[in-house]
């Protein structure tokens, strides 16, 4: 009889699954726009928003998210306005995050606030929880 697996390994399955059809249909239209750097410049922009969340004492995750979007929402005008390739400006906006989340960790009184930003940076698809996953599920669509 075949039985199903543990909640850990079934939401990371699940968490997979969504992220893996998010990244595929965004793919096509990255690598269209010239922007193979983007998901660098969007992770990092989520641990300066994670980073800033922890320092206001707010939840990093709603926070990276808000950041990350606010800065994708940028980078189209900042090009435009400077005559630039959309991959210097993605460069420039990468740069600009790792400092401001470095500088926002920098300001925390404890040490151990670091680990909650960096894993936003570097995660684990094992370390999903519910949240994690409703998260994935309201934004794959988009």
């Amino acid at each position: 009889m075949i039985s199903l697996p543990s909640g850990l390994i079934l939401r990371a399955i699940i968490g997979a699954v969504l992220a893996g059809f998010s990244c595929s249909m965004m793919g096509t239209f990255v690598v269209q726009m010239d922007l193979s750097s983007i998901g660098f410049s969007m992770s990092h922009a989520a641990f300066a928003g994670a980073a800033l969340g922890l320092l206001l004492a707010i939840n990093p995750l709603y926070t990276a998210i808000g950041f990350a979007i606010a800065v994708a929402l940028l980078l189209g005008p900042v090009s435009q306005k400077a005559k630039l390739s959309p991959g210097v400006v993605t460069g420039v906006a990468f740069s600009v995050t790792i400092a401001l989340g470095f500088i926002f960790l920098n300001l925390q009184p404890g040490a151990a606030a670091t680990g909650a930003a960096l894993s936003i940076l570097w995660g684990s698809v094992f370390a999903l929880g519910f949240n994690d996953l409703l998260m994935l599920v309201l934004l794959s669509p988009v």
